[in-house]
């Protein structure tokens, strides 16, 4: 019996049974690495910036001149959000390429355009929010909050800001009531409406300017703290970016410093570990893309987003760059041979909330990366659903690898859902599937991950950029 079970039943594996004391030495450095990643990168044009400070490092160059010279590959940043890499391989690019694409962004608070304003009679300067992607309100009330912003004004110039992350600087929050008086507007209600979304806004000063006779004095004491800091005016806030997310770096979690707890993992843990492969992937037979996009927590919509053209051009450039004719005909032939992997986070299962998860295909933490063949919800509505031929492959290339990966699905069917841009790529014909590492409260201001989950996810995308 136990030999059948061996030789025919799948046994999930521990990754901190299994890995040897090389391997262990090699978690904390690289769990460092990432730490540090995700306490700069907290925004999607920050993302970029770090990305191409990356590649910048190992001598890729800008694809946007005609003229660079790509021996070791280059990228490709669109609008300040979107970055594509390229990275050429033994065979040519008309061969087709093996892809990876993640996302940037994440769920938070925006400001909205006229943001500032004032309650002169609690007594304090304010600014609206709007929310961004599927959180849960009630996560974002009483907390630190940072703001990271990026001002366009009128002359031409820009000014990027980060307030809040500094130990000395001050925070902003969202105040919550307090649970004596919560019992009618807040506290017998749905959770989904305790918290309205329209009166989750930022205490930003209490400090008035002028005399009690003069109006707007609130108001104009936030008016003028940005002016003075940031040399912007009420208008420039119009054509600015200005994002409020979780203050504070990421830390380890765990009496033995274990998992990693911070904002923004999903989707940066798979940007970051997608980064860290491709440095070590030497030499592959088949010519790279990495695909980082804006918007996927929003639908993929928009110029930065996945359902825009943005891959082609890509491939193009790719094909420009090894000397080839990157007519649309070429390029559309080697997207439909492409293999590619949707790199995001998976849910891990709660301890707490197993109740909504079917054990035996939901994600474990500490297993390894998961491979999800479909996502989706209601019936596997919004998914788009791997080939068996393709996830053979898969298998084969991790295996050989000694990759331990695991399979995995979002939840049990009728618990709710989510998708990914797997199906936008798959539009273009080629084979695509989902593989990330499980992440506990998605979607929170503190997700937490596996160090060693991160160590494998690593292992694994390396594993892909050298698939045959």
């Amino acid at each position: 019996m136990r030999k059948l079970a061996k030789d025919l039943a799948i046994q999930p594996k521990n990754l901190w049974d299994e890995l040897n004391e090389k391997a262990r030495g090699e978690i904390e450095p690289l769990a460092g690495r990432y730490m540090e990643f995700l306490s700069r990168a907290k925004t999607e044009r920050a993302v970029l910036r770090a990305v191409v400070e990356n590649l910048a490092a190992r001598g890729l160059v800008d694809l946007a001149d005609p003229e660079a010279k790509a021996p070791k590959g280059g990228w490709l940043a669109h609008h300040g959000k979107m970055i594509g890499v390229y990275a050429p391989g033994r065979k040519s690019p008309a061969g087709g390429f093996n892809l990876i694409v993640a996302h940037g962004d994440s769920p938070r608070l925006d400001l909205k355009p006229k943001c500032v304003y004032e309650e002169s009679a609690p007594g304090f300067g304010m600014l609206r929010t709007n929310l961004y992607g599927g959180l849960k309100k009630f996560q974002w009330l009483a907390r630190p909050l940072a703001l990271w912003g990026f001002c366009a004004l009128a002359d031409g110039r820009t000014v990027d800001i980060v307030f809040g992350e500094d130990p000395g600087d001050p925070v902003l929050t969202v105040p919550d009531l307090l649970p004596h008086l919560d019992r009618k507007v807040q506290r017998d209600k749905k959770i989904s409406e305790a918290v309205v979304a329209d009166k989750m806004n930022l205490l930003a000063a209490s400090v008035p300017l002028g005399s009690p006779e003069d109006k707007d004095r609130l108001k104009l004491a936030v008016l003028k703290i940005l002016h003075d800091r940031w040399g912007l005016v009420e208008e420039d806030l119009i054509s600015s970016e200005l994002e409020i997310v979780p203050a504070g770096p990421a830390r380890a979690v765990g009496l033995d410093a274990s998992l990693i707890g911070g904002y923004g993992q999903d989707d940066r843990l798979p940007v970051f570990a997608a980064l860290e492969a491709l440095k070590e992937a030497s030499e592959p037979e088949r010519p790279s893309l990495f695909i980082v996009y804006d918007r996927e927590e929003i639908g993929s919509y928009g110029s930065t987003g996945a359902t825009g053209n943005f891959v082609e051009h890509l491939a193009a450039r790719a094909f420009e760059a090894a000397g080839l004719d990157s007519r649309w005909s070429r390029v559309r032939a080697a997207l439909m041979k492409t293999c590619a992997l949707s790199a995001d986070v998976e849910a891990a299962i709660d301890p707490d909330y197993k109740e909504v998860h079917e054990e035996l295909n939901s994600a474990h933490m500490g297993r390894g990366p998961c491979l999800v063949r479909y996502t989706g919800g209601a019936g596997k509505y919004g998914a788009s659903e791997a080939g068996a031929e393709y996830m053979a492959r898969l298998r084969a290339a991790f295996n050989r690898a000694g990759v331990l990966w695991q399979s995995s699905i979002i939840g049990k069917q009728e618990e709710g859902g989510g998708g990914t841009v797997a199906l936008h790529l798959a539009a273009y014909g080629l084979n695509i599937v989902d593989c990330g590492p499980p992440v506990l409260a998605m979607h929170s201001p503190f997700e937490v991950s596996s160090k060693a989950d991160l160590y494998m996810t690593v292992r694994a995308y390396a594993a892909f950029w050298n698939l045959l």
